[in-house]
């Protein structure tokens, strides 16, 4: 067995300090707003420590959003072969969980889903499937080899089959938004109905 050296051990633990503090400020001010300054400081190390591990800001971006996409598949495998007591789960419900699992990660988790709402716009959609190819491939295509090893999936390719339901659950949210509220030096002012009791307004009114 291979034991780090101390300086190796340094490296690794600045390495995650950083990631640890671009994540969050990534999440709440959003990529544009975040400096490298502000990353060293929150990590607590030199701006020459940053750029010792990444070349730009963008590059840390990129690493931050591959640990977040692993932590989410990690969770979607957990939940797709949790312990059924003993019963054999059907492909098919295994596949429905390992979905249900891999949006709840991003509903309940506020910092995944806003670096998730980032990510096409700072890496660009090709970087983001290149990825998907690298993490998430594998274990949807495993997913929909066992459905057709069982006759509940159709003749169809797998890789074929594999990328629309990515595209499908990773499509930008935005189209699913509600519409935004009524600019007020565009529109007339509500007679007697503030614009708060809308359903269609953002909390920003």
């Amino acid at each position: 067995m291979r034991v780090k050296s101390r300086r190796a051990e340094h490296a690794a633990l600045t390495r995650a300090a950083l990631l640890d503090a671009a994540a969050e400020l990534f999440a709440e001010k959003g990529f544009a707003a975040t400096s490298i300054d502000d990353i060293a400081t929150a990590a607590r190390v030199s701006k020459g420590a940053v750029y010792h591990h990444f070349p730009d800001k963008k590059a840390i971006f990129d690493e931050v959003f591959r640990v977040v996409q692993g932590e989410v598949l990690d969770h979607v495998q957990e939940a797709a072969v949790a312990d059924t007591g003993g019963a054999e789960r059907p492909p098919l419900e295994t596949a429905v969980t390992a979905v249900e699992s891999f949006l709840s990660s991003y509903v309940t988790d506020a910092r995944k889903r806003s670096l998730f709402r980032q990510s096409a716009g700072v890496l660009g959609v090709h970087r983001c499937r290149e990825n998907y190819g690298e993490l998430a491939h594998p274990l949807v295509l495993g997913l929909l080899e066992d459905l057709r090893s069982r006759g509940e999936l159709q003749d169809v390719s797998r890789e074929m089959a594999g990328s629309v339901i990515f595209g499908t659950l990773c499509s930008e949210p935005s189209a699913r938004r509600p519409p935004p509220c009524p600019s007020p030096t565009t529109t007339k002012k509500p007679a007697a109905r503030h614009p708060r009791s809308s359903p269609t307004c953002c909390r920003a009114c």
